[in-house]
């Protein structure tokens, strides 16, 4: 059973050349693709120096609809999604994501990074706040539940926690120690990514609301099956 590593990066340049050396010697992952969603910076051009699809969206159109276009192109049934703002990734880390859901120990593994025994403790065992990560392991029908408008910009995180267990499928959360990301003030400047970071938690609040309150994706499960929405891009192979 393939899997396909999906990468939907936005101005990435500080960290995806580590990523993509470490996926690359990786012998798990059959198939890598990196999805640049309308990047500025010379993201597309360090993805086109490794031996993976790169896919370069001509304008921004948000991480969700990225990594549905990455998905699209995937030729294996396990998705590996992971962010290309992390550094010190490790084969460990990597084994530690993948090797449940090919066991068939869970169909979503979440990786969620450490941040200390107390903190790890209330948000995975107490199940306080949202688990909301870009890198997880799941099978293509995990995938697949999510009506097509909940595979937009920063929904599809808590979108794919929810569907998946409405669906009935099994997920679970692995902690991952000792691997870094690049926080959005760093990457933006300290002005611009505080306020991606209040347009990540709005959309997120609203989306709850939606879920759980009013629970309107009731209506939206025709949808599932939607065309992705046309945009342009340039693909390098």
């Amino acid at each position: 059973m393939g899997i396909s590593a999906i990468i939907a990066a936005y101005n990435e340049e500080k960290t995806i050349a580590e990523v993509l050396t470490v996926l690359t010697r990786n012998r798990l992952i059959d198939e890598i693709i990196v999805v640049s969603d309308g990047s500025t910076d010379s993201t597309v051009e360090i993805a086109c120096s490794f031996d993976v699809t790169t896919i370069a969206l001509r304008e921004n159109r948000g991480k969700g609809y990225a990594m549905r276009v990455g998905v699209d192109y995937a030729r294996h049934d396990i998705l590996f999604f992971v962010d290309g703002d992390m550094y010190d990734v490790t084969d460990d880390h990597i084994a530690s994501l993948i090797t449940p859901v090919l066991r068939d120990e869970c169909d979503m593994n979440i990786g969620v990074r450490s941040r200390g025994p107390i903190r790890n403790f209330f948000h995975l065992q107490m199940k306080v706040g949202p688990v909301l990560s870009g890198i997880r392991v799941m099978r293509r029908e995990v995938w697949e539940t999510v009506p097509a408008r909940y595979q937009e910009r920063f929904k599809i995180e808590a979108a794919l926690n929810f569907f998946c267990s409405q669906a009935g499928f099994r997920q679970q959360q692995t902690i991952v120690y000792n691997l870094g990301h690049l926080i959005k003030e760093s990457k933006r400047g300290l002005w611009p990514g505080l306020a991606a970071r209040w347009e990540m938690s709005r959309e997120v609040f609203l989306l709850h609301w939606d879920l759980y309150v009013i629970a309107a994706w009731q209506s939206d499960m025709a949808e599932q099956a939607s065309p992705l929405p046309v945009t342009e891009y340039d693909l390098f192979e």
